[in-house]
Parts: structure tokens; C-alpha cells; sequence
């Protein structure tokens, strides 16, 4: 078949430029690769662009410019060499014998800003349509043509979507929004000779100079919406999602979900997505994510504004009370706030700054959501409730009102930012579902029913979840049983066992400690006679945790489907020397043995590193037989 307007012998070139905020090799020759090879096909690497623009048919249209946004011009050779990422490899680059639709790889590639296509062709409109059937054409896309070739150029949906987080820094109201994204759009498009501002300069930088920034955004949009540590990076899972389902719609799985990346990046690309957590805080938080962009933004304003008059009604009525006088309009029951109050542990209110009755506050706050209607808005106030905790908690000092107030506004200019995005970009947003519930025990009806799973398991011993979401799970009553959540939760750290809980496992010959590999047993074994006998214990726990997850994931998933795990080393001091658990090794070992077969593993270097901390992560890339 040849393509629209092309001639026989004609053949489409591709330019794949990738982000200026790759710091790794991994990211470059890994992940970029692993996405474009995915979704698009073989792909050869561009390790000097200037080199590469001797050979045709670059070195024919090297000299062709495209008219700028601001009425100037614009070269392609300054497009090619500006922000350049450091590293071995600038860009990829490939061809296709006819002329095929690269709409999915402007909506879902993570580790390319920019794709120049070059070709031979007599209706140039015609062929920009045919190359971007599923797109709308506007300021992602310019076209020029010379030397008998057209050169179309368009710019990533990731692109926007990442810079956009400066934007939210920013902007203080709609009109700042409005005009933020403006300059946005228009920024590779008419600024690429720009000088930006210094990094340490504080006053007088403007948008686009934070636009250069080599930094990797990753809280852009809704990945920011609630504090979360040990968060996945929004562009590495967008990858790792492209490598193992590259096909247009299909239903994905993060069975640890977190604070909901995957499920937002499925989303974003336009593909269904599940999600399980133990921990509820967790679960709202990623349902809010994926389900707050459906809301209906001049209602969401509506309700913001009656629950803010309510909640500081219901404040002032209250404490009103408290000094003597009548309840007066907002008929908050004192009564609710003292039961409330007591069901609430002494250390969390000690731990908790209530010398202006902020806990009170906060109980008035979530009272007040139950007089809004729409249950999408009730959750995004819940959430942004929930928050303003950690807010007045960790970060600021300012009345509780206020912090409500002003993370509200934040998350809705968050929101109205996104609408202004997508009159462009017109992203069609997936269906996601995070559910509460045991990833050691997964819901029967969806057995071979996932098309992937993308997921980073709790490495044991590394964070501790629920102690950095007790304040909110127990003052807004998340949790049924915190401390029983605590115990469930798979690598608590603070969880302590005792040398017969060991002697006791290690005795039963027909039980689970006879499931793991030899390996894994060996590490329990060095641990137990070590003098280790509590962090034996935890890594037998966890170990046998991830041997019921890892059978739960391939019942779920459909036959040759994939799925990526994500995890790191421990290391433990032993006899005065750290000894490092291969976490990587171990799940493997248990995935091969639970019906999977090996497809790819990456290592991930991580920046902050010292002895006895995770200095890696390894990606599992798994195929279910």
C-alpha cells in the first residue's frame, strides 16, 4: 500500500528528540528505547545529531524553518540541537515504507518531546491529517516544506503535561491559568533563543524559565494531589505500561496501587485500569486522582465555594458555643465533636499541634462534606482534607481554615488547568477503580481478565506507611482498625518478632518457609543465626507475602500477558557488616516458580545512595506462560 500523495520509493523518516530532563542512562537506553521499539517499531540510536545531519534526508531540509507562534521563523536546526539531553544517546530514529498513523505515540511515549517526520509528499495538509488522524492539529504541530520534502514536527502530550506543573506552581487564579498555558503551547514554538534565568535566581523569573529546567517533573496535574512518599515516576511507568501493553484499550492492574500512578498514567494513555491497596487513605487518594477530571469544573467551583462558607460557619458556631453563647447557623451538635474527639488516640492528639482547636476544625471540615450532594466532589473535598492534615501537620503554621482553603484552591486550578490542556490535546481519559482490599487475595471474577500489571511492591523494611498516614486515618475515621491495618500491611518495619515465631516456621517441614527458593531461605536462616532474629522474621514475612501476591497476579492475567515489578535490596548490619537481600533475585525465583517466565530485567540506579540504604531498583518484567 503506499501512502497518501507518496510515491512509490518514498520512504517517512522519523526523528525522535527526548526529553532535555533524562539524567540517567538507564532512561535513554532503556526506557526510550523500550517504549518507541513498543509502540512504533526497530529504532536506531542518534548519539550526535550534527553527525546524523550529513546523512539524507536530513541534510537536505537541515536549512528549512517553520513559522513561530509569535509570527517570527524558526529553524529546524535550532529545534534539533536545542535542550539537548546529556548523556550518550539524543534521539532515536526510524523509518516506515508507507504512511502510517503516529497518533498513539504523540498521546502515550513518556521519554520523547518531540517527533520531526520527514518525507516526500504532493498534499502536505492531506498527509499531516493522515499522520495525525486521532489528533488536534494546533500549536503541538507545525509544518514546513523545502527542497521537495515536507517536515512536520509535533510536540509529545508528555511534554505539556510535565511543564504544566509550573504552571500550578504559579498561577493564583483562573486568569493566570489561562494565560500560563498560553505561554505554554507557544514555548517551543517561538522561545527556543531564549537565555533563561539563573536556578538560584529568587525574584523575577518568569514561566519559561522554568520551563528549561533540567529537572524531571513528576507531581504534575493530579499526581500531586496528596502527599505520598516513595511515589512511582509518572514517565517510567508510562514506559514500562507502553512495553508490556502497547495495544489500544485493554484493562491494566497495579495490585500494590499506592498513591494511584499507574491508574492515572492507564488513564491518561486511554486504557482501563484496576487497583488494590490495604491501606484506604490510599485508596481515596487514587480514585480522586483518576475520577476528579470528570467533574464538572464550573460545578466543582460551586461546591468548593458552599462547602468553604459552611465549614467556616460551622467553625465560628462552634466556638461560639464553646465560649457560652447560642448555636447559630451551621447547627454543628457539640456533642459530635466531643465523641468524635474521644475516639481519637491521645498520641495522635499529642502529636498533633490543636492549641487553636485545629482537630476540632478538622472534624467540623468533614462534617460539612456531607451537605454536598455530587459524591465525585464529596471525595475530592475528603481527600483535600485529608491533605490540608499533613499541611498543618508537617508544613505550615497557619490557621487550619486557611490551609483548607488554600489546598482547595490549589487542586482546582489544578483541575481547571487540565481542561485548558485538553481543548488541545484532547485526551480521551480511561476508567479506573481502586479498591480496598488484600493483594494476597485478589476478587475471583477478575481471574485472566488483566492485560497487565505494572506495580511496586513496599520493599520490606523501607517505608512505613501507615505511621505517615495516622493522623488522617485515625481523625477522619478512614480505618475501621488502624493497628489491624498496621499489622496487615505487607514490610512494615516497625513489625517485631521473636526467636520461637522462627524456630517455629523453620521447624514445619511441610510449611511455608519450604515454599521459597533455596536463597530466600538461606537469608532467613543467616538472619535467624546471626543474632538477627526479628529482621529474619520480617524478611520470611514479607517473602511469603510476595509468594501469595505474585500466584494472585498470575491468576489475574490473561494467558502471555506481562507485568513489571519494580522493587530494590535491603541491607541489613549483620555481625558488624551490612549484608545486602537480594529482594530482585528472590522474586524472580518465586515468579518462575508461580508460572512466569523471565522476559526482562533493568537496573535503575538511584541517585541517593550510602551504605546500608537501597542503592538500585530492578524492573521484573515478567511473561505469564
Amino acid at each position: 500500500m503506499v501512502g497518501i500523495g507518496m510515491t512509490k520509493r518514498d520512504k517517512v523518516h522519523l526523528y525522535f528528540k527526548l526529553f532535555h530532563s533524562i539524567k540517567s542512562k538507564h532512561e535513554s537506553e532503556d526506557f526510550a528505547r523500550l517504549e518507541l521499539e513498543s509502540l512504533y517499531g526497530p529504532v536506531e540510536p542518534i548519539t550526535n545529531i550534527i553527525q546524523h545531519s550529513v546523512k539524507e534526508p536530513l541534510k537536505s531540509v537541515l536549512e528549512a524553518t517553520f513559522e513561530s507562534s509569535t509570527g517570527g521563523k524558526i529553524g529546524l536546526a535550532d529545534i534539533l540541537t536545542h535542550e539537548l539531553p546529556y548523556g550518550r544517546i539524543q534521539g532515536y530514529y526510524g523509518t516506515m515504507e508507507d504512511l502510517n498513523d503516529i497518533s498513539k505515540l504523540i498521546r502515550r511515549l513518556g521519554y520523547t518531546r518531540e517527533i520531526i517526520v520527514i518525507t516526500k509528499t504532493s498534499d502536505p495538509e492531506r498527509t499531516l491529517r493522515e499522520l495525525y488522524k486521532d489528533g488536534f492539529i494546533n500549536s503541538n504541530v507545525q509544518m514546513t516544506s523545502i527542497n521537495g520534502y515536507v517536515v512536520y514536527r509535533f510536540i509529545t502530550h508528555q511534554f505539556f503535561m510535565e511543564k504544566s506543573e509550573y504552571i500550578s506552581k504559579l498561577s493564583r487564579n483562573e486568569e493566570e491559568v489561562e494565560n500560563n498555558v498560553e505561554t505554554l503551547f507557544n514555548y517551543l514554538t517561538s522561545d527556543l533563543h531564549r537565555i533563561p534565568a539563573s536556578e538560584t535566581m529568587s525574584v523575577g523569573k518568569r514561566l519559561e524559565d522554568y520551563f528549561s529546567n533540567r529537572e524531571e517533573s513528576s507531581l504534575y496535574l493530579n499526581h500531586y494531589m496528596h502527599p505520598y512518599k516513595g511515589k512511582f515516576h509518572p514517565k517510567m511507568v508510562r514506559a514500562l505500561l507502553n512495553y508490556i501493553y502497547p495495544q489500544d484499550s485493554g484493562l491494566i492492574l497495579d495490585n500494590f496501587a499506592g498513591s494511584g500512578t499507574l491508574l492515572v498514567e492507564a488513564s491518561n494513555m486511554g486504557l482501563d485500569a484496576y487497583g488494590v491497596e490495604i491501606n484506604p487513605l490510599s485508596v481515596l487518594m487514587t480514585n480522586v486522582k483518576c475520577n476528579s477530571f470528570k467533574i464538572s469544573v464550573p460545578e466543582l467551583k460551586k461546591g468548593i465555594s458552599k462547602y468553604l462558607s459552611n465549614v467556616k460557619d460551622g467553625i465560628s458556631d462552634y466556638f461560639n458555643v464553646k465560649k457560652g453563647q447560642k448555636l447559630l447557623t451551621a447547627g454543628i451538635d457539640p456533642n459530635i465533636i466531643k465523641t468524635r474527639l474521644e475516639q481519637i488516640p491521645v498520641k495522635i492528639q499529642n502529636g498533633f499541634r490543636n492549641d487553636d482547636g485545629t482537630i476540632e476544625k478538622i472534624i467540623i471540615a468533614q462534617e460539612m462534606i456531607k451537605t454536598i450532594s455530587d459524591p465525585l466532589i464529596r471525595d475530592f473535598l475528603l481527600l483535600s482534607l485529608s491533605g490540608s492534615i499533613s499541611d498543618a501537620d508537617r508544613r505550615s503554621s497557619a490557621d487550619f481554615y486557611e490551609i483548607l482553603a488554600k489546598r482547595l484552591n490549589d487542586l482546582y486550578l489544578r483541575l481547571f488547568l487540565f481542561r485548558k490542556l485538553n481543548e488541545v490535546l484532547q485526551i480521551k481519559l480511561g476508567k479506573a477503580d481502586c479498591i480496598v482490599g488484600d493483594t494476597r487475595e485478589m476478587p475471583e471474577k477478575w481471574a485472566g481478565r488483566i492485560d497487565g500489571i505494572v506495580n511496586s511492591p513496599p520493599y520490606s523494611t523501607a517505608l512505613d506507611y501507615v505511621k505517615n498516614d495516622a493522623p488522617q486515618l485515625y481523625i477522619l475515621h478512614l480505618s475501621d482498625d488502624v493497628e489491624k491495618l498496621d499489622e496487615n500491611i505487607i514490610g512494615n518495619p516497625r513489625k517485631t518478632y521473636d526467636a520461637k515465631q522462627i524456630a517455629r516456621h523453620l521447624e514445619e517441614k511441610d510449611g511455608e518457609f519450604n515454599k521459597l527458593p533455596e536463597y530466600a531461605q538461606r537469608i532467613v536462616l543467616m538472619m535467624y543465626r546471626g543474632e538477627r532474629e526479628d529482621a529474619g522474621l520480617r524478611c520470611f514475612k514479607f517473602f511469603i507475602d510476595m509468594y501469595q501476591a505474585i500466584n494472585e497476579m498470575h491468576k489475574v492475567l490473561k494467558p502471555k500477558a506481562k507485568c513489571a515489578i519494580i522493587i530494590g535490596n535491603n541491607h541489613f548490619m549483620v555481625h558488624e557488616q551490612y549484608v545486602e537481600i537480594q529482594n530482585d533475585t528472590i522474586l524472580r525465583m518465586i515468579s518462575e516458580k508461580q508460572g512466569f517466565k523471565v522476559d526482562k530485567i533493568i537496573r535503575r540506579d538511584l541517585e541517593k545512595s550510602s551504605a546500608g540504604n537501597i542503592r538500585y531498583e530492578s524492573v521484573l518484567i515478567l511473561q505469564k506462560n
